[in-house]
This record gives structure tokens, sequence and C-alpha cells, in this order.
């Protein structure tokens, strides 16, 4: 029974280490999954700018 619990405890450990040494790569990856995304511009009023333009032309 020590002999598993000794197992399951070095690989606590040896994950904590792994973790914390590639912390800023794993962040960067769950905010790229997981994250809040950036809105894109609005087609539409771009194209109702660029419609009123040509309208105003002709």
């Amino acid at each position: 029974m020590f002999q598993i619990l000794l197992a399951i405890v070095s690989l606590a450990i040896w994950a904590s280490i792994v973790i914390y040494y590639f912390r800023n790569p794993i962040y960067e990856w769950l905010d790229n999954r997981f994250g809040k995304d950036t809105p894109l511009a609005d087609l539409e009023s771009a194209d109702k700018r660029d419609d009123s333009h040509k309208q105003n032309k002709g």
C-alpha cells in the first residue's frame, strides 16, 4: 500500500513541476481556447457607408 501511495505522490510532484515550468504556454493556450474573443469589425456598417458615398456621387 505504501508503494502505491509513494507512486501517486511522486506523480503529483512531477505533474506540478511540469505545470509550473510550462505555465505561461499553458495559460496562453487556455486563454486562446476558452478566453473571450475580440469583436470583429462591423462589415455591414462599412458597406452602408460605401453605398451612401456612391449614391451621393451619382
